[in-house]
């Protein structure tokens, strides 16, 4: 892959943003985690040629045969993916999935189901790899709409339970989920042979395309990727060309972001050696976000080091931002008691428990069981985000 600098038009010196971000030691790559760098104890995942999961598959299915032959009883053995079985580690700064197993039997009315429906994704995925092209998870649920009853609860984490059984990533299993993710700014790239300027996206920016593996040849100018967890803010930040007067890349996942999104970043981090500054809600919620971002997700831990972007800073809202920039009483949300709760839980987790400042933070979020929206700051004007606040921040060097 070929990633260089290519310089935009409009560019505006910032020379001071770069000094700040080398006094601060954060210029640096995101580190490209290899096998032999895992922890013992984790369940290993590996890249896969397409004949090889079909391989796999085929291997599968003629063990399932020939059990059911000689026992009549077949049992497949599938890696664990629930929160019992995921394992943070500091020294990586990722949650990272470990090697329980749980069975799902023929002949066991609580797994049976669970069984065949297991069976009917890997043929999916089969005849997907085969073809060589890729499906959405939406079209494998229509595939067979009465095994697996509900998307979300059905089919999905088959498909996730596929891959790691498969011991490979799930975009090697050709499956793909929405393109929620947006990308606009200082960064071009070829989409399966197609050239892609981002600074030439209008005010609402480029889709991340849910096929990563077609995206290659990232050319960049940028001093660093924002991330922003909701569209809305990313769409304020686009229609101003904020990229234009703070040379950057700008990303969301409107929301809870999806694998593409989370793939995208990683490579923009790690190829292009940016560092990485999150917006996102001044709640639990977004912070949650954040987690996923930098450390992966527990439902995907198999796959953190391919997801996850560890050097990600956390620019704002942070609560103790309300009061610093005067957000007005009107516009702070009172916190529910499960945000509370929420917020208490997420202090016992050992990897925000080695983040002072997130834990400060926390603590100041619960003490005034205040929380706020990316938006609320428009109280303080229109171009109060993109103008004021963010230029503060990032001249300042405010992130932790």
């Amino acid at each position: 892959m070929s990633s260089k600098k290519k310089k935009f038009p409009n560019e505006v010196p910032q020379a001071k943003i770069k000094e700040i971000l080398r006094e601060r030691e954060i210029l640096r790559k995101t580190k490209k985690y290899e096998l032999d760098d895992l922890p013992d104890g984790i369940h290993e995942i590996r890249e896969i040629s397409r004949d090889e999961g079909m391989r796999r598959i085929e291997e599968i299915f003629r063990k399932i045969f020939v059990d059911t032959i000689n026992t009549g009883t077949p049992i497949m053995k599938v890696p664990s993916r629930s929160g019992s079985n995921v394992i943070y580690d500091e020294e990586m700064d990722l949650l990272l999935l470990g090697e329980n197993y749980l069975e799902r039997k023929w002949d066991d009315i609580g797994t049976v189901k669970k069984f065949t429906a297991q069976l009917r994704v890997l043929q999916i995925i089969h005849e997907l790899l085969e073809l060589n092209i890729h499906g959405s998870k939406r079209e494998v649920f229509y595939t067979d709409v009465a095994l697996f009853e509900d998307q979300n609860r059905g089919s999905d984490p088959l498909i996730e339970d596929t891959a790691v059984l498969l011991g490979t990533y799930r975009k090697n299993i050709h499956v793909t989920a929405n393109d929620r993710g947006l990308v606009v700014g200082r960064v071009s790239y070829l989409d399966n042979g197609d050239l892609i300027d981002c600074t030439k996206q209008g005010s609402s920016g480029k889709n991340v395309n849910p096929m990563q593996d077609h995206i290659t040849d990232l050319e960049s100018d940028a001093e660093f990727i924002l991330v922003v967890e909701k569209q809305a803010a990313f769409l304020r930040l686009a229609e101003d060309k904020f990229y234009e007067k703070y040379p950057c890349i700008i990303l969301t996942g409107s929301g809870q972001p999806n694998v593409a999104t989370r793939i995208f970043l990683r490579k923009m981090s790690h190829d292009l050696s940016l560092p990485v500054f999150a917006i996102m809600d001044s709640d639990p919620y977004g912070l949650d976000i954040l987690r996923v971002y930098g450390l992966g997700s527990k439902a995907l831990s198999y796959e953190s080091y391919e997801l996850a972007t560890p050097n990600i800073k956390w620019l704002g809202v942070r609560p103790s931002d309300l009061d610093k920039y005067n957000l007005p009483q009107n516009c702070r949300l009172p916190m529910s008691k499960m945000d509370i709760s929420r917020a208490k839980m997420m202090m016992e987790e050992r990897f925000v428990r080695i983040r002072p400042d997130w834990i400060k933070e926390l603590k100041l979020m619960i003490d005034t069981k205040q929380k706020a929206e990316i938006q609320a700051l428009a109280s303080r004007g229109m171009k109060f985000f993109t103008e004021e606040y963010l230029p503060t921040k990032i001249e300042t060097g405010d992130w932790v």
